[in-house]
C-alpha cells in the first residue's frame, strides 16, 4: 500500500496529538492545589499556611491587610506522599487579633483568596467551637462545619476521629479536606489524635497533615489563645512518664485566665464506651493544676458532668467533664445520671464565648437549636458560689462509673436455653473507699427474657474481684453484625456505700466472638 507524502503528515499530525493529549497528560496538565490552604499553628503575632499539591515546583503566600495583596512569603516543601507534595509558609511579624488576606500561588496556579485573624491578646475576648468524631457521615459533618462558620468562632478544636481509617490517605480528602475546607482556609482546626487515626496507622497521616513537626510517636502539645491555655493530650499514652512530666512543666509555665484540655477518650463517660482513660492519674492532675474543662470525644454523644472534686479535699479545684462525640459518626446510647448536667445522643458543635473572667457555652445541634447552656464567671480566679453549689464528689463518681462500666460488658458465646453465656464483672476499689456492699442481678426488663442467678457481695478498700455470672436465655433472640443482643440484655446493680444507696441499669450487653 502506499501512502503519499500529505497523508503521512496527516497521521503524523493525529499521532503527535493522541500522545500529547493522553500519553503526556500526567507531564504537561496544570498544577492543582489538591488539599487546602488551610491554617495551623495559630500564634499572636504569626500563622502556618499550610496546602498540597500535585507538582512539585516553586510556591508561595501573598499577604496584606485588605485585598491588595503585597507581601510575598515563600514556602517550602516539608513532606509528600502518593505523589503529591505538601507546602506550608509560616507568617510572622503579625499584629494580635488582626485580620489579614492572603492567596497561596504555585507556578501559574492560584487559591482562591482567603482570610484569617491571628490570636488575640490576652485582654481580648474570642470565640471557640469544640467538637468529635467527625469521620464517615460526611453530609453531617459539612453541616456542623457550616452551623459552626455562622459563630463566626476564632478557634476550632477537634476530639479527633476526622475520618475513618487514619492510614488511608484517599480518606483524608474525602472526609475532611473536602468537607471542611470552605472553613479551615479561615479558622485555625486544631484536632487531638482519635483512635482511628491512631489504629489506622499508628498516626503517621495523622501527624503529616497536621502536627508535622512533632514525634509520632509522642503527639502532646499546646498552645495559648486569648487569655485561654489549650492542652491536647495523647490518648495512646494515658500513664506514661513523659508526657505527665511535661503536662506538669507545661501547667506550672502558665498563668491563663482559662485552662481547657481535649484528648479522644474520656476519663468520666457513662455513656457509649464508658471510658475511664487515665483516671489513677490525670484527674488529680488536671484539679492541681486548676484546670476549668476537659474535653473528650470517642463515645458517639454529649455529656455535660456537673463539676466534680475530691470530697476528701476541701480546697481541692472542681473540673468539669464534656464528651463532645457527635460531629459526624454514627451516634450512641446515652446513660441518665444525677452525675451529668445535661446529656442527649444527638449530632452537636459547642460554641464558646469568652470575655475576660467569663465563660458562657451554648451547645447546638444539627437543626441550629440550643439544647444546653453554662455560665462560668470567676472573681480573682475563682469561681462563683452558684458554680460550686452544684459540685459533685469526685469519689461517688468514681464508685458510680466503675460500677457503671463492669455490668455494660461483652460476651462471646450466645445464651442459650441449657447453654450459658459467661460474662465477666471486674471491680476495682482503691485505699480511700469504703467497703461497699453490692448485688448484681438482670435489670428487670431483661428479666422477661433472660435467666441468671443474682449475685451478691463486698468490695472491700483496695480490692479487685472478678465475678463470672452464666447468663441464659428464655427466648428468639436476634444479633446484627455489630453485636446488638434483641432482646436486649443488661444487668443492674444495687450498692450502698456510706449510707447511701444507689442503683445503676447497665449498658446494652454486645455479642463478640473471640474471633473477631
Amino acid at each position: 500500500m502506499n501512502i503519499s507524502v500529505q497523508n503521512k503528515k496527516l497521521i503524523f499530525i493525529i499521532a503527535v496529538s493522541f500522545i500529547a493529549a493522553f500519553g503526556l497528560k500526567n507531564t504537561c496538565s496544570a498544577q492543582t492545589i489538591t488539599k487546602g490552604p488551610y491554617l495551623a499553628d495559630p500564634g499572636r503575632n504569626s500563622i502556618t499556611i499550610r496546602w498540597e499539591s500535585d507538582k512539585k515546583t516553586e510556591c508561595s503566600v501573598f499577604l496584606g491587610k485588605n485585598s491588595s495583596l503585597y507581601k510575598k512569603n515563600k514556602a517550602e516543601i516539608i513532606g509528600n506522599k502518593d505523589g503529591f507534595y505538601l507546602y506550608e509558609s509560616k507568617l510572622t511579624g503579625l499584629m494580635p487579633g488582626t485580620e489579614y488576606f492572603y492567596q497561596v500561588k504555585c507556578g501559574s496556579v492560584k487559591s482562591i483568596a482567603a482570610h484569617f485573624k491571628t490570636a488575640p491578646s490576652a485582654n481580648q475576648p474570642f470565640d471557640f467551637v469544640a467538637m468529635g468524631d467527625s469521620r464517615s457521615h460526611q453530609d453531617v459533618f459539612h453541616k456542623i462545619m457550616k452551623n459552626a462558620a455562622k459563630f463566626s468562632p476564632d478557634l476550632i478544636i477537634s476530639m479527633g476521629d476526622l475520618v475513618a481509617d487514619g492510614g488511608n490517605f484517599a480518606q483524608w480528602k474525602s472526609q475532611f479536606f473536602d468537607v471542611a475546607g470552605k472553613v479551615v482556609d479561615h479558622v485555625p482546626f486544631i484536632s487531638t489524635l482519635g483512635d482511628h487515626e491512631g489504629d489506622g496507622d499508628n498516626g503517621k497521616l495523622f501527624r503529616y497533615f497536621l502536627l508535622p513537626h512533632l514525634n509520632v510517636d509522642s503527639l502532646w502539645f499546646s498552645f495559648d489563645f486569648g487569655n485561654a491555655h489549650f492542652v491536647s493530650l495523647d490518648y495512646r499514652h494515658p500513664y506514661d512518664k513523659n508526657m505527665i512530666e511535661w503536662f506538669k512543666k507545661d501547667m506550672a509555665g502558665t498563668e491563663a485566665e482559662w485552662k481547657f484540655v481535649f484528648t479522644h477518650r474520656p476519663c468520666y463517660n457513662l455513656g457509649g464506651h464508658r471510658s475511664t482513660w487515665g483516671r489513677a492519674v490525670w484527674p488529680d492532675l488536671f484539679s492541681k493544676f486548676k484546670v476549668d474543662i476537659v474535653f473528650a470525644g470517642h463515645s458517639h454523644q454529649y455529656e455535660r458532668f456537673f463539676p466534680v472534686k475530691p470530697l476528701s479535699q476541701v480546697s481541692d479545684w472542681p473540673v468539669t467533664y464534656i464528651t463532645t462525640g457527635g460531629a459526624g459518626a454514627g451516634l450512641y446510647e446515652i446513660s441518665r445520671s444525677a452525675f451529668l448536667a445535661k446529656v442527649e445522643s444527638i449530632h452537636h458543635f459547642i460554641n464558646f464565648k469568652i470575655n475576660g473572667d467569663t465563660l458562657s457555652l451554648k451547645t447546638i445541634s444539627l437543626n441550629d437549636s440550643v439544647f444546653d447552656k453554662l455560665l462560668i464567671i470567676k472573681n480573682n480566679g475563682k469561681y462563683s458560689n452558684k458554680y460550686l453549689s452544684v459540685v459533685k464528689p469526685r469519689e461517688q463518681l468514681d464508685v458510680y462509673t466503675m460500677f457503671l462500666r463492669a455490668i455494660s460488658p461483652s460476651i462471646n458465646k450466645i445464651p442459650l436455653e441449657d447453654i450459658p453465656a459467661t460474662a465477666k464483672i471486674n471491680l476495682k476499689s482503691n485505699k480511700n473507699l469504703k467497703d461497699i456492699k453490692f448485688t448484681i442481678s438482670l435489670s428487670p426488663e431483661s428479666e422477661k427474657f433472660y435467666k441468671m442467678d443474682t449475685v451478691e457481695g463486698i468490695l472491700h478498700k483496695n480490692d479487685k474481684m472478678e465475678i463470672p455470672l452464666q447468663i441464659f436465655s428464655e427466648t428468639d433472640m436476634t444479633i446484627s453484625n455489630w453485636g446488638d443482643i434483641k432482646p436486649d440484655l443488661r444487668l443492674e446493680i444495687s450498692y450502698t456505700i456510706s449510707g447511701i444507696k444507689k442503683k445503676i441499669t447497665g449498658g446494652r450487653i454486645e455479642y463478640w466472638p473471640d474471633d473477631l
